[in-house]
């Protein structure tokens, strides 16, 4: 009966001590989960910020104005602008 006992409580303190070590594996998986959902509304915010940016440049004042300012560009004269006729057939006219 005593061998029985010792075996018993060998697994007892060993069932303990893999309990002990899930619970803090399980506590330092739910810190990383925090910081990492962290992560990700920082992300969140900068995507939001890199989609305004994108949108406040691509507006055509401002496309217009760098086109002026730093590509030195100025409207063509009227009587330079010739006007194609557009074909929506696919074939040549006859």
């Amino acid at each position: 009966m005593g061998r029985l006992n010792i075996l018993l409580l060998a697994l007892v303190i060993y069932c303990a001590m893999q309990v002990v070590d899930f619970q803090h594996e399980a506590r330092t998986l739910f810190v990383t989960l925090g910081s990492e959902q962290e992560a990700e509304r920082q992300l969140d915010v900068a995507f939001t910020r890199l989609q305004l940016q994108q949108v406040t440049l691509a507006k055509g004042e401002r496309v217009d104005e760098v086109a002026r300012r730093e590509l030195k560009m100025i409207p063509p004269q009227p009587g330079s602008i010739v006007f194609m006729p557009f074909n929506t057939s696919g074939g040549a006219r006859e």
